[in-house]
């Protein structure tokens, strides 16, 4: 018999928001004909982050310039290798206004959060699977696993997107509040810390979450995994990201919301 597809936050967040993007990429298998460029640069950050806070572990601090050397260099090089693949939607902007600007957010991050971090990581990039009773396994990964003198769990994830709510709040605050059930069910924690760390900003929102509490994330998470398998027409629903979606090129319902032209690896 066949194993059910593993679920993700991404994955039910896309059925969500266009229903033809998660056929293409889920159902159908087609694989994106480009990846946007802020995608791109997200992905060079978080993998910086990511190495700084390794490298601590193995007991080796790494100053500002060091980190931003590094990301530089790594940035270079994915960039070269993936060209074409890397699209510039916006007509005004070009690849290195991008480099760049994660120069910056790193930097930044680097000088504000992490030297006077004190928290101890226990993971990154900790993978986790849940049973919801959904038929579906869900999965994730989280960013950063921490600990405080408390011994209190934190979860905390990274963003490096332009918009910063005012709050603990969206989409961003429901993917925490999913990891911190599959943290529940994995360990005896009665309280948990979710923090959503805004690169851009060098902030971050927090929230505490009781055990007590989780119960209702796992019914509606359920629900939407359930909405989502049982679906069976999906419509596209244009707004204005498409030119963001790397199905756009299979898309009829593009063409007409298309707002100018998009470049490759410039």
């Amino acid at each position: 018999m066949a194993q059910p597809e593993t679920f993700s936050f991404s994955r039910v967040t896309t059925f969500e928001q266009c229903p033809r993007r998660y056929r293409y990429r889920y159902l159908d298998g087609v694989r994106e004909a480009f990846q946007s460029i802020e995608a791109f640069m997200g992905q060079q950050v978080h993998a910086t982050v990511e190495w700084l806070y390794n490298q601590r572990l193995a007991g080796h601090e790494h100053a500002v310039e060091a980190a931003v050397g590094r990301y530089c260099t790594e940035f270079d090089k994915a960039h070269s290798a993936s060209k074409p693949t890397v699209r510039v939607i916006r007509a005004d902007m070009a690849a290195e206004y991008y480099r760049r600007s994660g120069a910056e957010m790193l930097a930044d991050f680097h000088r504000r959060r992490f030297v006077a971090d004190g928290l101890e990581t226990v993971a990154m990039e900790r993978h986790f699977v849940l049973d919801l009773g959904a038929g579906a396994p869900f999965q994730g990964y989280i960013d950063r696993l921490a600990r405080d003198s408390d011994g209190t769990l934190h979860i905390i994830d990274f963003k490096t997107g332009a918009r910063v709510p005012a709050r603990f709040e969206g989409k961003d605050a429901d993917q925490l509040d999913a990891y911190a059930l599959a943290l529940f069910t994995q360990t005896d924690a009665d309280e948990l810390v979710l923090v959503l760390e805004y690169l851009r900003t060098a902030t971050a929102h927090t929230k505490r979450v009781r055990r007590s509490q989780i119960e209702e994330v796992r019914r509606r998470l359920a629900a939407r995994i359930a909405a989502a398998r049982s679906a069976t027409v999906f419509p596209p629903i244009p707004g204005s990201l498409c030119d963001w979606c790397g199905f756009n090129d299979l898309c009829e319902a593009y063409p007409s919301r298309r707002v100018g032209p998009a470049r490759f690896g410039r």
